[in-house]
């Protein structure tokens, strides 16, 4: 097979999986009552969805999700978003935030970030959520819940109060 082919070849491959990932329905991936979540988490204040990923398929993914319009398009997808804090505050200034992740690491930048203006819940669902070295690495959330749906049962201020605690 010469280079060309070869070419070709690997060319209609990646084709094909990038229309498979256009196309993918990302609202089938969802965990359980994500979105009634969201819903839930809207009386509390504007929701927003912080997320990274690549600039082409992170947006479609947001999108086909649900995730976008149930955020009302309050979106920010960086390549890094630990690396951009600063700049969700400027886009969405508030004198507090509750940020919700699977990732302690996202969630200790935030804290350092944004001090005691900032409480963080961490999820302890997915893959991120269950390396053993990263939660050793990393200090705990000010709450911790094991799936996200665990928020429907969540009021705020119980939130609030919660992380004063420091339960």
């Amino acid at each position: 097979m010469g280079v060309y082919s070869r070419y070709i070849e690997v060319l209609s491959n990646l084709l094909t999986v990038s229309n498979y990932f256009v196309d993918y329905p990302f609202a089938n991936r969802l965990y359980p009552k994500s979105l009634d979540v969201v819903e839930h988490v809207k009386k509390w204040g504007p929701a927003a969805l912080l997320t990274d990923g690549d600039v082409v398929f992170q947006p479609r993914k947001v999108q086909r999700s649900g995730l976008f319009e149930a955020v009302d398009g309050n979106v920010l997808i960086y390549v890094h978003k630990e690396e951009n804090h600063g700049h969700v505050g400027q886009v969405y200034p508030a004198d507090h935030y509750i940020l919700v992740d699977d990732k302690l690491r996202i969630l200790t930048v935030a804290k350092k970030v944004r001090g005691v203006r900032v409480n963080t819940v961490f999820v302890g669902q997915g893959h991120y959520a269950v390396d053993r070295q990263v939660l050793a690495a990393y200090p705990p959330a000010d709450v911790a819940i094991e799936r996200i749906d665990h928020l429907l049962n969540v009021e705020a201020q119980t939130l609030l109060g919660a992380c004063k605690a420091g339960h």
